[in-house]
């Protein structure tokens, strides 16, 4: 993948999102004017059946949760053995590497997050360094842009001060996410919230990933 870890420079006072082309382009997120990469994407073929599949079958009950070694997929018995498990494990091996690159890491937490309600449906940042969050069934991530936020508030649907300010990714999306523990980033993670589940979207699996030292 070719992304080379870099020490992060000051934070500006006001951080943006910025889509990626490539995944070289994921590098972007050393910027410190930038807290939010985000790299569009199709799913890969198969992967949502899986999952569908393994959610229907009671496998995945409310999620797993696991530590690998990164660029590794799944430890065995996280998934059952159904048609396109190996693209689930392919896409995780992908993920897990990109981080890895990212931060220097070579263990990343994975967590699959299987939803029926939005997880975190108010405006937060969180308290991790850098997040890759990808979700593979349902709506996924929204961000809200600093300059249409109130930080003040953060917590409650108060904080954002312009509807127009609001990113979203779509299923198969690659995002990162700078939180308030990025280095010189205290203060200014990025303000995101869980989407609403409404019908016929009742359920969303998300996956992510975070560096393990």
């Amino acid at each position: 993948m070719n992304i080379r870890f870099q020490p992060p420079a000051p934070a500006t006072s006001c951080s943006r999102a910025v889509d990626a082309v490539t995944l070289a382009d994921l590098a972007q997120v050393f910027d410190p004017a930038v807290n939010l990469v985000r790299l569009r994407r199709p799913l890969p073929p198969g992967l949502a059946d899986c999952l569908h599949a393994a959610h229907a079958s009671g496998a995945l009950g409310s999620g797993r949760r696991a530590v690998i070694d990164a660029g590794s997929p799944l430890p065995i018995g996280t998934l059952p053995e159904l048609p396109g498990r190996d693209t689930v494990d392919a896409d995780v091996q992908l993920l897990s590497g990109l981080l890895a690159d990212l931060t220097g890491c070579t263990r990343v937490g994975v967590r699959i997050e299987v939803l029926d309600r939005a997880m975190c449906p108010r405006w937060h940042v969180d308290r991790v360094a850098l997040r890759l969050l990808c979700t593979w069934i349902g709506p996924a991530t929204e961000w809200l842009d600093d300059r249409c936020a109130d930080r003040s508030h953060l917590g409650s649907d108060a904080v954002m001060t312009d509807a127009a300010g609001i990113g979203r990714a779509t299923a198969g999306d690659i995002v990162l996410l700078k939180g308030e523990l990025w280095p010189d980033n205290a203060g200014r993670g990025v303000i995101h919230r869980s989407p609403q589940l409404d019908a016929p979207h009742r359920l969303r699996i998300v996956a992510a990933f975070d560096a393990v030292y």
